[in-house]
Order: C-alpha cells, then sequence, then structure tokens
C-alpha cells in the first residue's frame, strides 16, 4: 500500500478505537433507567467495532467476503441512524435530546463528527480494497509467471521447443535453417555462465505460420533474438533495406527476416529491450566475409562476433532474473 493510505488507516484505528472507548465508558456511565439511550450507545460501540473488523481485514486480505458483509452493514446503520437522529431534532428536539449519546455534545456537532467519520471510513475502505486486490493480482500474475519458467519448483536454463522438423520433401533452405540451428545452440551455452540468462528454443512470429526465430537469449527484461544462417563461401552484405548482396549481387533467394520478427514479437510489451542478430556459419571451408551497413535494425555477425556482442549487452543485466520476460519468450516458443 502507498504511504498515504497507510497513513489514513492508522487514522482511522485511532479514531475509531476512540470512539468505541469512549462510547463503552458511556455506556457503562449509563443509569439502568435509560434503557433507550443505553441501547443506542452499545449499538454505536458495536458499529464502530464491526468497521474497524472489517476494515482491518480487508487489510490483511482476510475472509474478504465476510469484512464486504461487515462494512456494508456498518455504513447501512449508520446512514440510517443519520436520518433518524436528522428527523429527531427536526421534528421532536426533546426527543432527540433524550436519545444524546454524549450529552455534553449537542446532537448537531455530534452528527457532525459521525459524518465525517463514515466518509473516513469509505475513503479508507476503499483505497485499501483497491490497492490490496491490485497486490493480489500482481501476486496471482508473478505465481503464474514462476510457474512457467521455474517446471516443477526447479530453475531452468534452457528450453527447447518442439523440433522443426526436416524430411525428405523439405527444400535446401529449411535443411541448411536446421543445421544453422544445431550449430548455434553449443555456442549459446557459454552465455549460462551469466547467473540470470537463460536460452529458449524455438520462438513463433505472431502472424506467420511458417517462419521462427532460432534462439533467445534472456536476461533481465533484454531479450536477444537470434537467427542461425548456414551460407556458402561469399563476399556478403546486408544493406539498409535487409536485403542481402552477395559478391555484389542482390541475392533474391536469401532473406534475413530477424529484425520483423522481433518487432512482431516485441510490439505490445513496451517493458522489453529486445535486439536482433543473425549469426551466419561457413557452409564450406572456404573465404566467407559479411558486413552489416550502419543502423541496420539487425546485426550481421559471424559465431565469434555474436557471443562478443550478446555477451556485452546482456552482462549489465546478466544476475537479474526478469520472470515476466522470460515467461513471454517460455510461452512464444514453438509448439
Amino acid at each position: 500500500m502507498t504511504v498515504a493510505t497507510h497513513v489514513l488507516f492508522a487514522l482511522f484505528l485511532a479514531v475509531a478505537l476512540v470512539g468505541a472507548t469512549t462510547y463503552f465508558f458511556e455506556y457503562l456511565a449509563t443509569s439502568a433507567t435509560e434503557l433507550n439511550r443505553q441501547l443506542v450507545v452499545g449499538v454505536i460501540a458495536a458499529q464502530l467495532v464491526i468497521a474497524v473488523a472489517a476494515v482491518t481485514m480487508a487489510r490483511f486480505n482476510l475472509a474478504v467476503g465476510a469484512a464486504r458483509l461487515f462494512f456494508l452493514f456498518f455504513v447501512v446503520s449508520a446512514v440510517l441512524a443519520a436520518i433518524t437522529s436528522v428527523l429527531a431534532i427536526l421534528f421532536d428536539p426533546e426527543l432527540a435530546f433524550a436519545f444524546s449519546t454524549i450529552p455534553q455534545l449537542a446532537n448537531l456537532p455530534s452528527l457532525v463528527v459521525a459524518a465525517v467519520f463514515v466518509a473516513l471510513s469509505i475513503v479508507v475502505w476503499v483505497k485499501i480494497t483497491s490497492q490490496v486486490s491490485s497486490f493480489t493480482r500482481w501476486r496471482s500474475t508473478v505465481l503464474t509467471a514462476m510457474g512457467a519458467v521455474f517446471p516443477h519448483g526447479q530453475r531452468e536454463r534452457h528450453f527447447a521447443s518442439a523440433p522443426v522438423m526436416v524430411d525428405a520433401n523439405s527444400g535446401e533452405l529449411e535443411r541448411r535453417l536446421a543445421v544453422a540451428e544445431r550449430l548455434t545452440a553449443p555456442l549459446l551455452e557459454h552465455l549460462i555462465r551469466m547467473p540470470a540468462v537463460t536460452v529458449v528454443q524455438g520462438l513463433e512470429v505472431p502472424g506467420s505460420r511458417t517462419a521462427h526465430v532460432g534462439h533467445a537469449v534472456v536476461a533481465g527484461n533484454q531479450i536477444a533474438f537470434i537467427d542461425s544462417l548456414l551460407w556458402a563461401p561469399g563476399d556478403y552484405v546486408l544493406d539498409a533495406w535487409g536485403r542481402v548482396v552477395r559478391d555484389g549481387k542482390i541475392d533474391e533467394h536469401i532473406n534475413v527476416t530477424t529484425a520483423i520478427a522481433e518487432q512482431r514479437l516485441a510490439a505490445d510489451r513496451p517493458q522489453l529491450v529486445t535486439k536482433s542478430w543473425a549469426v551466419v556459419h561457413r557452409l564450406a571451408d572456404a573465404p566467407l566475409t559479411i558486413a552489416c551497413e550502419p543502423n541496420n535494425a539487425v546485426r550481421l555477425v559471424t559465431p565469434e562476433e555474436l557471443l562478443r556482442e550478446v555477451g556485452e549487452w546482456l552482462a549489465p543485466v546478466g544476475e537479474q532474473l526478469d520472470v515476466f520476460a522470460l515467461q513471454f519468450a517460455v510461452n512464444s516458443r514453438l509448439k
């Protein structure tokens, strides 16, 4: 709860307890011949006790249903009592004086004090119930996230997804992709040396039935999206439009869509900090050079550069575990 709510709750308790104590002693001091007045004093004292019980139960999230009934009873009975008192003051002042709960106070000031207390009670009740309810929802969300990222109550450092099926009908690009992802997997295990780093394999791309991101490396609220490529020898450049230029010519058969996948995955999660890489493995033992034009949304890198850049990017949060970021990555896996 906020500091203001704590202060209001403490003020409410102090006023209610002082009032209940005052009315209790007034009840004891009332003559046995004044049964009507004794009844009124006793009812008011009981109302104050019920109000304290209801608000305190709500504060500690105990028997919420009963607390609501108690508080509703307190408010309704207090309002009815106030209406009755006003009518008595207006139409029968002698009767009002005869039932005056505290003779030292006039009826009108007593009603004003009662009205202020009821208003204070309602304000405190609304603030406490709304904030406790928000905390309860947040706690439930955290427990759900922890259930996803701590299966069987244990910390996992690697989450696999359903494997991408490669068979006799698969094309050359699908086969290369599968091999490239298998080559990348052992590289990412080096990043697990950082305590909070988790590797998630195979993420679905929203809006696509076939595209996926090979790996996600999560630390804190940062997620590195990594695609894997297996290319033949040559000189490659990823231009500003995301096109692959091979040996000076645009290669229409190669697409690097990691940046688009990153945008779709993190579109409605502004709390996440994301970055994408595409790691290139060599298809043959021959010269292969890669380059990326400045300000490109995805970094085209070698395996060595991938480890260095991703490691440096995640290092500042390498000891922070964000269960919501990790839950998002785990729930995004290929089904």
